[in-house]
């Protein structure tokens, strides 16, 4: 019986399933019937293999715990959104707050997770939502002028909605598109964690970090050009990705791979990638790195807007000559990393805390 309901389901379309759990669903009520503080949920949590996501997710709890340490921090991952809604709905109070995870998710790309931004807003009309810092980007085609125009009319509804932009164009973007909204402009949220650690072993090798998605903007010749080039010029290198290739693994299991992939990131001389979280984590760990943009604003804007000073990172936006990359690396690999300043950002995120606290 129990394979045949399985097989069942796999036939059920996703939205089908979903309006069946937000309608219908079980109510989880008793799990909060012991919380006597205010609440503060954190929605979509990650829950699936891409680090970036789940160092988001870290870092948005520890934000949220440090500026309202009075408050139960409530995680909701993003697998059981719709399960939990109808629960929440039955619970909330005018004193709990919504927030949303960030990320480079708002747009029809990952028109999955947009829809559920959608549904958690039109959810609770009467609470305060703080969506994390995100980028925006809806592509020049009709679904995503179509999609564009629902997160438009969804949004601009909830009358005490609170936007944060981690660079310029998302920023200008969500001004000019929500003009009734509150917008601040603010750095990615794991840019406030605080990881490093004194440097007990010599560090030693490149990382190459490299996507291979619909993110992706490096041609693959070039690809394979950077590929070929470093690992014949330089002795211990490696492959590793912000996204562990697979869903489904435990919560605990994932902060083991983010806390791997840091440590990894921590002992090695340079890292080369073309993720967002790639250049992240390096600017936490005190990395020398070499990054290149992704199809979208994302990088480009992120590093303008907050690490265009920071000498161990570099932006190389065009790789037309492998000489002058090559140069790049060596110089950006040759860097003193003992004497490595981390960037402290912490003043750019006072406009965070006060919508958190008031």
């Amino acid at each position: 019986m129990n394979k045949l309901k399985k097989n069942v389901k796999k036939f059920v379309p996703k939205s089908l399933k979903y309006k069946a759990y937000f309608n219908f669903g079980s109510n989880y009520s008793a799990r909060f019937s012991n919380i006597n503080k205010p609440k503060v949920f954190l929605m979509l949590a990650g829950d699936y293999g891409n680090l970036g996501d789940i160092a988001i997710t870290q870092a948005q709890k520890e934000f949220i715990k440090k500026t309202l340490p009075e408050h139960h921090i409530v995680s909701i991952n993003l697998k059981d959104t719709y399960k939990m809604i109808r629960t929440i709905k039955k619970i909330i109070r005018p004193v709990d707050l919504i927030t949303i995870i960030g990320g480079g998710n708002m747009g029809d790309l990952y028109e999955g997770f947009e829809n559920l931004r959608r549904n958690i807003i039109s959810s609770f009309p009467n609470n305060k939502i703080i969506s994390f810092p995100q980028t925006i980007d809806f592509s020049n085609t009709k679904n995503g002028a179509r999609s564009f125009e629902k997160t438009i009319k969804l949004y601009s509804r909830h009358s005490n909605l609170h936007l944060f932009a981690r660079e310029s164009t998302s920023y200008d973007i969500m001004k000019k598109s929500f003009p009734n909204t509150m917008v601040s402009l603010i750095p990615d949220i794991v840019l406030s964690l605080n990881v490093s650690k004194k440097q007990e072993s010599t560090r030693d090798g490149i990382i190459l970090c490299l996507r291979d998605d619909s993110e992706a903007q490096l041609k693959s010749d070039t690809k394979q050009n950077i590929i070929s080039t470093i690992k014949n010029k330089f002795n211990n290198v490696s492959f590793q990705d912000t996204h562990i290739g697979r869903d489904g693994d435990s919560i605990s299991s994932l902060n083991e791979e983010f806390n791997n992939l840091l440590e990894k990131f921590s002992n090695s001389e340079l890292v080369i990638t073309d993720r967002l979280h790639g250049m992240i984590f390096c600017v936490i760990t005190g990395t020398p790195c070499i990054v290149m943009p992704n199809s979208n604003h994302k990088i480009t804007g992120t590093y303008n807007d907050w690490l265009k000073d920071v000498e161990y990172i570099c932006l190389m936006t065009e790789i037309k000559d492998i000489d002058l990359f090559l140069k790049n690396v060596n110089i950006i690999k040759g860097i003193d990393t003992t004497k490595i300043e981390i960037p402290n950002l912490n003043e750019f995120y006072e406009s965070l805390e006060k919508t958190l606290k008031f």
